[in-house]
């Protein structure tokens, strides 16, 4: 007997007709352009220009009823990250960066809150359950050294970061069409997006440990923490 989607990975018939919405939009208005989506196989083309789609990210919140779940777009030209959006439909939230150094939550500009000490920091994570034994170690040693920590939210605490309410983001993102979006979102608006060592976040990397944090100097004292265990 098959366990049900919802146990395992949930999908609802929305992320379907979202995905194939945004699918139809793009095809016709950029009809060479490349899509790589969650719920499809990936369309390729000869443009230089690739679109990637997450139509529902935090599919448990929604399935819950909660609000916090969203629609993540990522434009990507020639291996560069271009354009972004976190797009929150139940709260009216909608976060948007396709020029350099600005991002936009419904129309109006917004910047990282600057937290210099970890000790004066807001962190969120999604879940710290997703992580294995060593890097939940890591976590832990992050999580104690800060002011407050939150869970759950999925996408949403990247806008909160953008936004000045939430200082660090850590944990682990499954595809390129979950992190690629929050990569403009968070450095359009001051902060720092990187994996748990330091490195950049590339275009096809598979179950990513991802920091944001909100300055240079708090994302340093936050990989300190996590490669110190």
């Amino acid at each position: 007997k098959n366990k049900s989607k919802v146990e395992i990975d949930p999908v609802t018939k929305f992320d379907i007709l979202i995905e194939k919405k945004i699918r139809s939009f793009i095809k016709k208005n950029f009809s060479n352009h490349s899509i790589v989506g969650e719920e499809f196989k990936n369309y390729k083309n000869n443009s230089l220009f690739k679109w990637y789609i997450d139509p529902i990210d935090g599919t448990r919140s929604f399935v819950a009823g909660k609000n916090d779940f969203g629609t993540l777009i990522a434009l990507v030209k020639n291996e560069e990250i271009i354009g972004g959006v976190i797009d929150c439909p139940a709260l009216k939230e909608r976060w948007i960066s396709f020029e350099k150094n600005i991002t936009l939550v419904n129309g109006n500009i917004v910047r990282c809150r600057k937290i210099d000490k970890l000790e004066n920091s807001v962190m969120a994570t999604t879940s710290s359950h997703q992580f294995g034994m060593k890097k939940w170690r890591a976590y832990q040693s992050l999580e104690e050294s800060v002011k407050v920590t939150t869970t759950g939210s999925d996408c949403y605490n990247y806008g909160l970061l953008a936004s000045g309410y939430v200082d660090i983001v850590a944990e682990k993102l499954t595809a390129p069409h979950d992190y690629l979006p929050l990569i403009k979102i968070v450095e359009g608006a001051g902060g720092v997006i990187t994996d748990w060592d330091g490195n950049e976040l590339s275009l096809e990397e598979k179950d990513v440990y991802v920091l944001a944090s909100a300055s240079k100097d708090l994302h340093e004292l936050a990989l300190k923490k996590l490669k110190n265990n």
